[in-house]
């Protein structure tokens, strides 16, 4: 096995790519280092630990798979963000690369400890009808054409293509983004622009659409375990009103039921891109500054911003309520921030983790077990910590290689902390390498011990491809491998325990390669068998080509034959 040579400045722990940013949320490729927040992570051996320096010392054991460099990269950005991101990265070049180093100082936190952000006392919501009814005017339906050509140039042990949409909604502009996939039941639904809808999972119907008045700018990235999610959408016509008001659907009926709008808290309660998560019974809305959290089942106003001068501006949720949180003492270039669990109920602190000064929540990778990105925006550094259920240190993740966590693309500034492609086990942490360059770049899945920090085993992609980690439990783990320029499908593969090969699940025919590659940010569910992959946002020079961008793709396996392995 080859490891590449470390970056002649920076030690064995390789560097990051020049896409260091303080909150602009794009693919970074990003290497975990040592502890940022609390001191050097698991390198054992002799070293320097210096405060705003590297502490090296040998590098991390390594599995026993082997290293095929540098991998995958994440699905076309969205062509409204282009020339922004274009003229953005260009001064990111400028100011050079980004370095991941384990550093010193536990004096400056690090510990847990009880309480923290405050929480305000409840007040009453206020529930509104629907803004429009459902139904299905307009669909145009699954394109059983391009399912039925994509199924007729299978191979034997090919997966099936069930059905495919394409785009039946006139959007704004260059684009709009394309929040889900929910699987509730026998429904998948989806939300873009002004419109909610749901979908028979077995063959793409439209069972129900809900039709808005006003522009969706954020959607909760799960679904409450009843099956229901918050939207948020502007509180005026076009781009002009503020995205702070929350609606709530019921994704088992497509019915919209209460609707709220965030009031504003204070003279700097500025609406850019709300925090929604939901928690239990809780649903959020966190901002710079001031946070909110609701009832879900009525909107009724469970807290606030609190006393003291640290407060939420972002969160994520699903099994816990994990908030980032910002105190008021520190500045842009040397913030002062805290990761803590919420109480869903009241808001009140579980405990609060101190994070080293300078240094950025910007990712959430996993809420159970907690896995952290942090960025350090004046010494372009970046870490990955994992905490226990109890908020104390668990682990600094050190690796030698460049990381691509596949995180999403977004044009402007925004609190959304799990928007990345990782996945993580009780014990384990698995991230993607950028690729190497060339068009049949390949890239590996690089799998870490939460307990250690170390490298425990590698899982290249196969020759030409690349991969992304998709879900993983009691150390198997799901991978998706991108389609090819070579009009090779896609696939559907896992990993067992302790192994480095790929085992595939689905094999995707030739012919939804082309199709595939065209979604823009494309998101995948695996559930029951069926693999459905869906376009995160959509876009076009006009109408007519808005219209022929797929949607929706949602596969299963031919039984009829047996898949053989790549």
């Amino acid at each position: 096995m080859t490891t590449p040579p470390p970056h002649p400045e920076q030690g064995p722990y390789g560097s990051l790519n020049p896409y260091g940013g303080d909150r602009l949320r794009r693919p970074q490729p990003s290497p975990p280092p040592g502890d940022p927040a609390q001191g050097p992570g698991p390198v054992q051996g002799p070293g320097p630990v210096q405060d705003g320096g590297p502490g090296y010392g040998p590098g991390p054991a390594e599995g026993s798979g082997p290293m095929t460099g540098p991998g995958p990269v994440t699905g076309p950005g969205r062509r409204r963000a282009t020339v922004v991101l274009a003229a953005l990265v260009a001064v990111l070049l400028v100011a050079g690369g980004v370095s991941w180093y384990a550093l010193g100082g536990e004096d400056e936190g690090g510990g847990s400890r009880a309480g923290g952000a405050g929480n305000g006392a409840p007040a009453g919501g206020r529930s509104a009808s629907p803004s429009a009814p459902s139904g299905t005017a307009g669909s145009t339906g699954p394109d059983t054409a391009a399912a039925e050509r994509i199924n007729a140039g299978r191979a034997p042990g090919d997966a099936r293509l069930d059905w495919t949409r394409k785009n039946d909604i006139d959007v704004p502009g260059l684009g709009a983004d394309q929040f889900g996939p929910w699987v509730v039941g026998d429904t998948v639904a989806t939300a873009l622009y002004r419109t909610v809808a749901g979908y028979s999972v077995t063959d793409g119907r439209q069972k129900w659409s809900l039709r808005l008045d006003r522009d969706i700018c954020r959607a909760t990235p799960q679904a409450s375990a009843d099956g229901r999610i918050v939207v948020v959408t502007r509180d005026g016509t076009g781009s002009s009103g503020e995205c702070r008001v929350l609606r709530m659907i019921d994704l088992r009926t497509g019915k919209q039921g209460w609707q709220q709008a965030v009031a504003k808290e204070g003279e700097w309660d500025i609406f850019s891109e709300l925090s929604t998560v939901i928690t239990g019974n809780t649903v959020t809305a966190g901002r710079a500054g001031y946070s909110t959290a609701y009832r879900l089942g009525d909107g009724t106003r469970l807290f606030g911003r609190g006393p003291g001068t640290c407060h939420p501006f972002a969160f994520a949720g699903g099994p816990k309520l994990i908030a980032a949180v910002s105190c008021e003492d520190g500045t842009v270039d040397k913030p002062h921030e805290q990761v803590q669990e919420l109480d869903p109920e009241t808001g009140k602190a579980r405990w609060t983790h101190e994070v080293k000064r300078g240094y950025h929540i910007d990712h959430i990778y996993s809420v159970q077990p907690l896995v952290v990105s942090l960025y350090n925006r004046a010494q372009n550094k970046r870490g990955v910590l994992a905490l226990t259920d109890k908020g104390t240190r668990r682990a600094a993740l050190v690796g030698p290689d460049q990381y691509a966590p596949g995180c999403a693309d977004r044009s402007s500034a925004t609190n959304d902390l799990q928007t990345c492609r990782t996945a993580a086990d009780a014990t384990t942490f698995s991230m993607a390498t950028v690729p190497t360059p060339g068009l049949k770049g390949t890239n590996q899945i690089v799998v870490f011990s939460l307990d250690t920090g170390r490298v425990v085993r590698r899982v290249p992609a196969p020759a030409g491809r690349t991969v992304f980690p998709l879900r993983a439990a009691g150390g198997e783990l799901l991978v998706e491998v991108h389609p090819t320029l070579q009009d090779q499908g896609g696939m559907l593969a896992s990993v067992a325990p302790g192994a480095t090969t790929l085992k595939t699940l689905l094999r995707l025919p030739p012919g939804s390669a082309e199709p595939h590659r065209r979604m823009e940010s494309p998101r995948a569910v695996y559930d029951d068998g069926r693999y459905t992959i869906v376009a995160g946002g959509i876009g076009g020079s006009s109408d007519a080509e808005e219209k022929k961008r797929e949607t929706i793709m949602s596969f299963t396996a031919d039984e009829t034959t047996e898949v053989p392995t790549p």
